[in-house]
């Protein structure tokens, strides 16, 4: 059994029905995505057999259960609560400390998925990507983080799945602004060192939306962008070519990483129905960025339309789930990991 994270604005509730599943003693979890995205964040942890995991049977989800702030304060004496102490911080706090003891690199993986993923194939995902990312010994991921977002497994879905990514953005944005919080309370209030371990942030498809949606909610919330992140990779990504362009809110985005890379393919079928049939521009994920001169520094263009070796059928004709599908591209993103450079980048 493997064990991996998971931050979710899905429903989370005390009532039971065939639609949830248990995620701990009291709650359930809504498994389809037919709901709209809540504000509301919950952090838990997702184990299962790499070998055995196929369907939602498979991954035993547990989510934390709601801290209120006022139980907090009794144990307190009305001191300032640590942000440790809360569901968030209780996962941060994990993953410093795995980290902290790491005798070589142990990095993060922060993924967030795309549209038409209800919670059985983003388990499904986060299995693949445990596959791909984690088991081998080449790559410096130890730990995934998943972010789960409320999308739905139905294709006519897709201007519902539009709107909750965004909404799924703003929450993110919260989650992203407790860790800034977190790390600061380590550094300046406990004096604890950083660990030299990195957190990568990957975005699929939609997830870009979600990405898109954070950076704005985070401007929003008065949130200056630092250096959370080491390396971002947009894969696929279904949001306008342009969408790196000033004035538009992932110009900022290199603010949040170290580099930036953004991976296309020119026959990305998903994306060519998405700007054909939902949208009004070329996709990003399709055609890369518009306009090479005006992206800002460090964001790296990795064009993997000539890559032969999609596999299996759906595969080699939608090429829209190259990040895993696509060992070529995996053994490149797993390069840029490490620090290094892409094969794709021109």
């Amino acid at each position: 059994m493997v064990t991996h994270y998971i931050i979710t604005n899905r429903e989370v509730t005390s009532r039971k029905s065939k639609s949830y599943i248990s995620v701990n003693e009291k709650e359930f979890m809504r498994m389809d995505g037919d709901e709209e995205a809540r504000h509301n964040l919950r952090y838990g942890t997702v184990s299962f057999d790499p070998k055995k995991a196929k369907k939602l049977k498979d991954f035993k989800i547990q989510i934390i259960p709601e801290v209120e702030e006022a139980t907090l304060m009794k144990y307190t004496d009305g001191a300032p609560i640590s942000k440790a102490k809360f569901p968030s911080g209780q996962i941060f706090e994990e993953l410093y400390k795995a980290g902290a003891k790491a005798k070589s690199r142990e990095d993060i993986l922060v993924f967030v998925h795309g549209f038409k993923s209800n919670l059985e194939t983003a388990m499904q995902t986060l299995a693949e990507l445990h596959k791909k990312y984690v088991e081998p010994e080449d790559s410096p991921i130890c730990h995934i983080v998943l972010f789960t977002w409320p999308a739905k497994k139905q294709m006519l879905k897709y201007r519902s799945d539009a709107y909750d990514a965004c909404q799924s953005g703003f929450a993110l944005a919260r989650s992203m602004a407790s860790l800034r919080e977190y790390f600061k309370e380590k550094l300046v209030k406990d004096r604890q060192p950083m660990c030299e371990q990195k957190i990568h942030l990957l975005c699929h498809s939609m997830g870009n939306r979600v990405l898109e949606s954070m950076i704005t909610g985070l401007a929003d919330i008065g949130f200056e962008l630092h250096c959370l992140f080491g390396e971002i990779i947009l894969v696929g990504s279904d949001i306008d070519y342009d969408a790196l362009e000033k004035p538009k809110p992932m110009y900022k985005i290199i603010d949040l990483g170290e580099r930036v890379h953004v991976y296309f393919h020119n026959k990305d079928q998903a994306l060519g129905v998405s700007e054909v049939t939902k949208n009004a521009f070329n996709r990003l994920g399709r055609w890369g960025a518009k306009n090479t001169l005006s992206l800002p520094d460090d964001i790296y263009q990795c064009d993997v339309t000539d890559i032969e070796d999609d596999k299996g059928l759906l595969h080699d004709v939608v090429h829209h789930w190259y990040y895993t599908n696509s060992d070529s591209v995996v053994k490149d993103i797993t390069a840029v990991f490490w620090g290094g450079k892409s094969t794709f980048n021109f």
